[in-house]
Formats: structure tokens, sequence, C-alpha cells
């Protein structure tokens, strides 16, 4: 007898398998198919519920359509009562909850007319819950209770809904290519940044993206609502200096002139002396509280007496200043959120 080519060996096994498996299938499909005639043979008998609806649908097969709509709609009411309970009454804060609170339309806190939900506030504490978690045990600094870390969560959900109904108001926004050099430069500053924001949060990238976008709105709102004075100095290394150079400018000399003769900053001798734009706590931290203090109760285009700091004696100008009242962003946000009608409905 010939041997049997490589080719005719492989098509045989083939052939045989595929036998073999539709065999198999058809004995799964018959299984199955008497699993789900005695299970509905039993509920025909023993629920008369269900051989109502299988008479329905034999008779009128139009109605399955609306029996299935009927069905969905009751797990939906059903799972939101789920949710509900969960999140009010028994505070939970399980991915669960999370999850089935993104599907319904469950408050947190209400602001004016305007709600944010408890989807957002239960996505927050995971947020935080995940990096407390990781927090030395011997750690110094106390962690707050639970109780407390949501009190946190919702003033922080109260304060970015005013600052975005504020942004509108002042037609202030985040443009997407902000956003995206914003997450750029994060993500280039932290090595697996991806993997580093699940451990380190459980968060994804779109939602860390989501809470850069919040923090650059903040960050532009106080641009606009706080105080800011641009400021101009003439810095001598000695008391007798900044004297001379004040009595120059008492008798009309320009400021420029000034800076030109006595100033000891090579960086803003070229530029008049100027300092550009600052807000309140920002001159502490660059030059010193005495200079902020003096700048700040200047009035416009005043000079100042000679200000000691660790760099020696300033002259100090303020040529511009908003015409906003608010020193910091603190009496700002306290002032704007009085005109805010406020209502909490997650409990802590």
């Amino acid at each position: 007898m010939g041997k049997l080519s490589p080719i005719t060996v492989v098509l045989d096994w083939l052939k045989a398998f595929l036998g073999l498996l539709w065999q198999l299938i058809k004995w799964l499909g018959r299984f199955l198919l008497l699993g789900y005639n005695r299970v509905r043979n039993w509920l025909r008998i023993h629920v008369p519920f269900v051989e109502a609806i299988i008479q329905r649908h034999i008779h009128n097969p139009a109605t399955i359509f609306i029996d299935i709509s009927v069905l969905i709609l009751t797990l939906y009411v059903v799972f939101g009562g789920v949710g509900y309970i969960a999140a009010y009454h028994n505070k939970s804060e399980s991915r669960l909850t999370e999850n089935i609170t993104a599907l319904y339309p469950l408050p947190a806190v209400k602001v004016n007319n305007s709600y944010v939900w408890a989807h957002k506030f239960l996505q927050r504490l995971r947020f935080l819950n995940t990096f407390d978690s990781q927090a030395p045990k011997d750690v110094a600094k106390k962690l707050p209770t639970a109780s407390e870390l949501r009190q946190q969560i919702v003033s922080g959900l109260i304060e970015d809904q005013v600052i975005l109904l504020e942004a509108t108001e002042l037609g202030v926004r985040v443009t997407p290519e902000e956003l995206d050099t914003a997450f750029n430069d994060q993500k280039k500053q932290t090595k697996n940044f991806e993997a580093t924001l699940k451990k380190l949060y459980g968060m994804s990238p779109q939602e860390f993206k989501q809470v850069i976008a919040e923090r650059i709105l903040k960050e532009k709102v106080k641009s606009v609502v706080i105080t800011r004075i641009r400021v101009r100095h003439v810095l001598t290394s000695t008391l007798s200096a900044a004297n001379e150079a004040y009595d120059r400018l008492a008798k009309g000399d320009t400021f420029e002139k000034v800076v030109t003769k006595y100033t000891q900053d090579n960086q803003t001798k070229k530029t008049g002396g100027d300092l550009g734009y600052w807000t309140q706590g920002e001159l502490t931290a660059a030059v010193s509280t005495t200079f902020e203090r003096a700048a700040f109760s200047l009035k416009l285009k005043k000079i100042s007496k000679p200000v000691q700091t660790k760099f020696g004696y300033h002259l100090i100008q303020v040529t511009e200043r908003s015409d906003k009242d608010f020193r910091t962003y603190a009496d700002w946000y306290k002032a704007t959120l009085a005109n805010y009608q406020v209502k909490v409905y997650i409990p802590y």
C-alpha cells in the first residue's frame, strides 16, 4: 500500500476533529434545550405568571418588546434604589456603589441650581483613600477620620462648583491646548506615569486630566479676581544711598533715571526696576513680608520710604493695580460663597 501524503493525513485528522466537535455541540445543544424545557415547564406549572407571559407572547409576539422594556426599566429602578440606599443610608464607599451612581443622577451637593453628583464625590473619596492607605504607619501627621475626609471632599466639591460658575460669569475657561500642555508636562516629570498614577491614587490618566483642568481653572479665576499689583523698585546696599535716591525722585528725576544710577538689582536695571505682577503672599515668598506689606499699602504711583530686606534697601512704587478689593483668595472665596445657596445631600 502506498504511503499517505502529509497533507492527506492532516486533512483526515481535521475532518475527524471537526466531526467530533460537531457531535459535542449537538449534544450540548440538546442538553441545554432539555434543561430549558424542564425549567420552563416547572415555571409554567408552579408560577402562573410565567405561563401567562408565555401565552401572551404566543398570541401576540409584539408584546415581547414591551415586556423586555418593562423588565429593563424595573431593573434600572431597582438598581437605582440600591444605589440610593448604599450612598445615602449606608455611606458605602465601594467601587460597586461608585459604578452604580455613575448611572443615576444622585446629587452630592447643590450650588444654586447646579448639581454635583454622588459619583464624583465617591470618585474623589476613592482617590484620597487610596493615597492615605499608603502613608507610613508611624507618620507624624494625623490622618483625617472618615467623617472629616468626607466633609473635606464635600467642601472641595462646593468650591470647585463655585469656581466653575464664577468662571462662566467672568468668561474664563481652560482651552484644550492649555490642558494638553499641563498634562504632558506632568507626564514627562513622572516615570511610568500611568502605573504610578494608578498606584498612588487609583486614578486613570483621563481622571487625572480632569483634576488638572479644575486646578488650571481655579488659578485662572484667582488671577482675575484677586488684587494684583505691578511693582518696580530701586535696590541699594546702604540706607544712605536709598535716601539719596529717594531725594532724587522727590525732586522730579524719573524712576528709570534713578534706577539706572542707583540700583544694585542688575536683573531689573534695564527695565526700570520692574518686578512684574504680584498677588498677596507671592512677594512675601519672593522677597520679604516687609516688602509685601509696604507694596500693598502704597497708593498708585506713590513711592515708599526705604524698606529694608535681606537684599538691602528698596524704594518701591506700584505702577498698576487691579480694581478688585480682595487681597487673598480666601477673602474672595468667603465673600463669593455667601452669594450662593448651597445644599448638601451626601452624609458625612
